[in-house]
């Protein structure tokens, strides 16, 4: 699969339009995730996040950490309670990005978390954990349970992501402004390719092009024979041509892209970019409603030919929204590759949304074309265009 670093401080745009993503929204999801702990008799589920993997911290409150990670108390019955590891005087600001009215403050969220699972009532209760990312510090998890012994827990990882898999109409708003955010970015990143640049300050610039757009956080890879995550040492100066992934996280979501900036009038390298971008075409054919997530992956090996293998290593597809990698996947190495369980879905369903990528390697250089897609009843719909 094809990573980009990220920050152990998330930094840029961080805002919420209640009146672009209304309380309502969180409603809804949250219904459907009462019914889904009615129907394994949980009396509350504890949903752990961080500034790596909040996706399902985020689905239900809006919020995700900036900084270190926290939990979320969702009672089958009543309010949710966050308790997040941040500082007190940092709650204000917290509470301007989530719904959510009972927001705390605890360097200390295990223990801490213990406490007010007691405050609720909950100390014997049937308790369920999501932590899908598996970033809860072990310390701190075992100092929660260990201060619960009379309570049942279960493992829930499960019980969020599916519900994540078919966005809502809002959620595909935020996608096509996070997609027309990230066409801005490809576009204006051409102005800081050039010939004779050092690799490292393009990205810097790029980075800062994002950030003053609005872009909450952004992820980069780029190189001429292989994709590099950003670095100072990446003093390499920029030749015939660069090959750069870029993906924006934008009001909580993601849209990735795939660009080869050509610098010169390259015989070989313009003819592979141009089938690559074929490629995705083809591969996007097979968006459809109740379309096998496998006949992808046939496509494209077919398609890609004696290039299949090299591509594979970058990954081909898979899906995106509130995580940059998330199911559907093409098989469960891919799957295992970013900590999910499974591939979750064999089927594709009308408002899914998926990003393809391929990268072709010949003669010791690199191309590479991507889109994220919506799956309509119509076929693919691209979230970032041309």
């Amino acid at each position: 699969m094809i990573f980009g670093r990220h920050s152990v401080l998330k930094r840029g745009c961080s805002t919420w339009d209640p009146a672009a993503v209304p309380q309502a929204e969180f409603q809804a999801r949250l219904d459907g995730v009462r019914r889904e702990m009615a129907r394994r008799e949980l009396d509350a589920l504890v949903i752990y996040g961080d500034n790596y993997c909040f996706a399902d911290l985020c689905y239900l409150t809006n919020y995700f950490p900036k900084v270190r990670g926290g939990i979320a108390i969702v009672p089958r019955d009543g309010a949710i309670s966050m308790l997040l590891n941040i500082g007190s005087r940092d709650v204000p600001f917290a509470k301007t990005l989530t719904w959510v009215d009972d927001v705390r403050a605890s360097n200390q969220v295990g223990s801490d978390g213990a406490k007010m699972i007691k405050e609720k009532g909950f100390e014997e209760a049937k308790l369920g954990l999501a932590d899908s990312g598996h970033g809860f510090p072990l310390p701190q998890l075992e100092d929660m349970k260990r201060a619960l012994p009379d309570a049942n827990w279960r493992d829930c990882d499960d019980i969020v992501a599916p519900l994540r898999l078919i966005k809502t109409a809002r959620e595909l708003h935020a996608m096509t402004e996070a997609g027309r955010l990230l066409r801005e970015v490809c576009a204006g990143s051409a102005q800081f390719i050039k010939s004779g640049r050092k690799e490292y300050e393009i990205v810097a610039d790029i980075d800062r092009f994002a950030r003053d757009k609005g872009a909450e956080d952004i992820r980069i890879l780029a190189g001429a024979s292989r994709l590099n995550p950003p670095s100072f040492k990446q003093a390499a100066s920029v030749g015939a041509h660069w090959a750069v992934y870029l993906a924006i996280q934008h009001e909580r979501y993601w849209a990735e892209a795939g660009r080869t900036f050509i610098l010169d009038n390259d015989g070989k390298i313009q003819p592979a970019y141009a089938r690559a971008q074929q490629i995705v075409a083809a591969m996007a054919t097979q968006l459809r409603p109740n379309g096998a997530v496998a006949a992808i992956d046939e496509t494209a090996r077919k398609e890609l030919g004696e290039f299949y293998s090299t591509a594979a290593v970058y990954g081909l597809a898979n899906g995106i929204g509130l995580n940059l990698w998330e199911a559907p996947f093409l098989n469960d190495s891919d799957a295992g590759e970013v900590g999910a369980p499974a591939v979750e879905a064999a089927m594709l369903n009308e408002n899914m949304t998926v990003a393809l990528r391929v990268t072709i390697e010949s003669e010791g250089r690199i191309v590479l074309y991507g889109d994220s897609f919506q799956v309509t009843a119509g076929g693919a719909r691209s979230l970032v265009g041309n």
